[in-house]
């Protein structure tokens, strides 16, 4: 009964988004992130924690603030964006997002190797999608179903809209090693806490965290150019996807030890991106393993 109901009212609160105009509705996608950074005590204070941790020498106790609460009104703006993908065509896109790095990356996929995407949970990572419509191919994404079914088809219909193929992570890898000798792109989300048993443990703003190899895998097992893609909120309704060059992988015969460099050369890759960008990353999610206790001070923040 929970889940009907949740799904009726994202489904009437996105035909309310879609009937207004996109700066107003913006707006009250930020405002409502601001009520979520006061009342969803329990994101903020991981947030706050987490920021403490990797940012703390860096940044004042205000500062911290600050951030984790511009992180929650980019979230509740991206809401609004991931509400109104159906509405929108490539035209809009183009209006909406400067692309660097397309060209580099086309001319990769003359290798015919395919391509696979390092990306996070960064900016508007779900309008990353458009991307597809440019290279004139969806894009795969592996990503686990919403446990409630009808949320579920609702949620993957707009990101087929976008341009993605969700894949589960169920047999993954054979499907990516098919699309990839097929010269498809596959995107990877590697910011998630892996679990202890096969994660690697590699650096992350200084501390150790368990990340999910199967980008590493891949592209040593497949020989697929990994390129890294963000999408960084320019503004208020405007966007720059940022196409990198490809990383320059570790190669060094010893295929266990390369998975685990490589592994933290994506890191590295994500943290550079966080730090000019602190306020785009999902910091409310658990990315390391935390002790009982660490900085009660944020505990009622």
């Amino acid at each position: 009964m929970i889940a009907y109901i949740t799904y009726f009212i994202l489904r009437g609160f996105s035909l309310f988004i879609n009937l207004l105009p996109e700066g107003f509705a913006l707006w009250v996608g930020r405002q409502l992130g601001s009520l979520g950074y006061y009342l969803d005590w329990e994101h903020r204070k991981v947030a706050l924690q987490n920021l403490s941790l990797s940012l703390g020498q860096e940044k004042s106790t205000s500062e911290i603030r600050t951030i984790a609460k511009r992180t929650f009104q980019n979230l509740g703006m991206m809401a609004i964006e991931f509400f109104r993908i159906p509405k929108m065509n490539t035209e809009t896109f183009k209006k909406k997002v400067s692309v660097e790095g397309l060209d580099e990356a086309l001319k990769l996929l003359e290798q015919k190797k395919g391509g696979l995407l390092l990306v996070g949970h960064f900016g508007n990572w779900e309008l990353m999608g458009f991307m597809s419509k440019m290279i004139g191919n969806p894009i795969l994404v592996i990503a686990k179903p919403i446990k409630q079914e009808r949320i579920d088809r609702w949620i993957t219909g707009i990101r087929k809209v976008a341009g993605l193929e969700m894949i589960p992570p169920e047999n993954a890898s054979r499907k990516v090693i098919r699309a990839l000798s097929e010269n498809r792109v596959i995107g990877i989300l590697i910011d998630q806490r892996a679990k202890r048993s096969r994660g690697v443990w590699a650096d992350f703003f200084g501390r150790k965290a368990p990340t999910a190899p199967g980008l590493a895998v891949l592209a040593l097992k497949t020989g697929a150019p990994v390129v890294p893609v963000f999408m960084v909120r320019n503004g208020f309704q405007k966007h720059r996807l940022i196409i990198k060059e490809p990383l320059e992988l570790i190669h060094t015969g010893n295929f266990e030890k390369d998975v685990a460099a490589n592994t933290q050369l994506f890191n590295q890759t994500l943290e550079s991106m966080v730090r000019q960008y602190p306020d785009q990353w999902f910091w409310l999610h658990r990315r390391w393993e935390r002790k009982r206790g660490v900085h009660k001070r944020y505990h009622g923040a």
